[in-house]
């Protein structure tokens, strides 16, 4: 034996000796395949693996199956009507940003296959990383619509299918029950499928859905803590719901005991927004048909995350009397106990205004009427920039860098909007088109780029 192949041997000899055991080397090939992380750093730590893993290579191969069926597995039988992908099509992590060898912008990609898209809810964890809602055609070749969730990690460019709660949604069964419609990710393994009757938790970024007693018609996370609004009696469809509210740690199963909230009447919903300093913010919405005086809006506001809860009554100023009576319909939390409502008045011809405070909604300022008859969505912080935007007949998206003192409308966005939402000061999202378009700035609404779906 020469020199050269006793020092060969000698160096195998040890590099088998240091491997992990089998069990232990499977579930580390596991963990590390779930996890998403850029490609470049994927070659490194594969490279500081290639001794061990040429001197246990066989467990290596079983440790590949086994990946092979956690992609296929469901943690629950999907109801009729759920998209179920194909293994090829099923994600269990976030891919790998695809290298452009180019300076051109990319072209925005969809998974081979899934066509009809419809987005219903959006949800980002950063500028970049985020998830889809939607309904789409079916990947399993049942006829209809199914239940779809996307993934993208490069802020759209390229978006994956990935396993979708096991339930309907808008357009799929009917959205019998259990049916979700919204969708709320605190980082990017947990994250939240919820409606009314229905409620799902992933703590493997959407790998397998676990169904959790009761709904929701509202959640946000921030500050490692979740609150969820959900209705008294599960449930319930407005108009006459009434509402509580519910709080937890990110990923648990244990929630605190209901705290109600005092709205009563003919409601409408109830939105939640959070914001800086320990801030949210539930607005209870009223019918304000007939006029009737206690069918005013309701703000709750609590400053501990959650814990407690003071009402703050109609937030939106009154002009006086029943002919000038104005009521809130949407909110915006901030930073520094700033939160500001899209007011409208109840009268015929009905005008906009956006009314902010910095005092943690104990007093509310009027600002000028923005534009537009349609609009019911508001997003941002009167600090940096306020979005108003709702239904078309008209330009879809006013914007405004002063507080709401001015507006102005920003190029190109169209289309009915039924989502808009920020997930920095700069980078901020808007649906439109019956789902089938997603816009993104990157430089606090000035300018939107769209990307629409098949």
């Amino acid at each position: 034996m020469s020199d050269f192949e006793k020092r060969l041997r000698d160096s195998l000899r040890r590099h088998a000796a240091e491997a992990p055991d089998g069990e232990r080397l499977a579930e580390r090939i596991l963990r590390e395949a779930a996890r998403p992380v850029p490609s470049r750093r994927r070659r490194r730590e594969w490279r500081t693996w290639t001794l061990p893993l040429a001197a246990a290579g066989a467990m290596a191969a079983i440790a590949a199956t086994l990946v092979g069926v956690n992609q296929v597995h469901h943690s629950a039988s999907p109801p009729a009507g759920t998209n179920v992908p194909t293994p090829t099509q099923v994600v269990t992590h976030a891919p790998a940003p695809t290298v452009q060898h180019t300076t051109a912008a990319p072209s925005p990609t969809v998974p081979a296959g899934l066509t009809h898209v419809r987005v219903l809810d959006a949800t980002f964890v950063g500028p970049d990383d985020g998830w889809l809602l939607a309904s789409a055609s079916c990947l399993n070749g049942k006829p209809g619509p199914c239940t779809a969730m996307l993934r993208t990690i490069d802020g759209g460019a390229h978006w994956t299918s990935v396993t979708p709660p096991p339930a309907n949604v808008l357009g799929v069964g009917n959205c019998n029950a259990p049916c979700v419609d919204h969708i709320r990710f605190a980082n990017a393994d947990t994250g939240y499928a919820f409606g009314t009757d229905a409620f799902y938790l992933t703590t493997d970024g959407g790998t397998h859905w676990t169904q959790q007693p009761g709904g929701a018609v509202a959640l946000e996370t921030l500050d490692n803590n979740v609150i969820r609004v959900s209705t008294t009696e599960p449930g319930c469809g407005p108009p006459g719901c009434s509402y509580q509210v519910q709080t937890s740690a990110i990923g648990a199963s244990a929630w605190s005991k209901p705290h109600p909230l005092g709205a009563e009447g003919m409601t409408t919903g109830a939105q939640l927004a959070r914001g800086g300093n320990h801030d949210a913010y539930v607005l209870v919405t009223m019918n304000p048909a007939g006029g009737a005086s206690n069918a005013m809006s309701t703000l709750f506001a609590s400053t501990d995350d959650g814990a407690t809860w003071s009402d703050r009554g109609e937030p939106c100023p009154q002009a006086g009397g029943p002919e000038g009576e104005v009521d809130s319909v949407a909110i915006a939390a901030g930073g520094a106990d700033r939160v500001s409502v899209l007011c409208v008045t109840r009268q015929a011809p009905q005008s906009r205004i956006v009314a902010t405070s910095s005092d943690h909604g104990l007093n509310f300022a009027v600002l000028n009427p923005t534009p537009g008859n349609g609009a019911g969505l508001l997003a941002g912080d009167p600090t940096t920039v306020l979005l108003v935007a709702g239904e078309s007949g008209g330009p879809a998206v006013y914007r405004s860098v002063d507080a709401g003192r001015t507006w102005h409308v920003p190029p190109g966005v169209s289309g009915n909007v039924s989502w808009v939402g920020f997930e920095s000061t700069t980078v901020g999202r808007i649906v439109s088109d019956n789902g089938r378009t997603i816009w993104t700035t990157q430089d606090a609404g000035a300018h939107w780029t769209p990307f629409s779906f098949g």
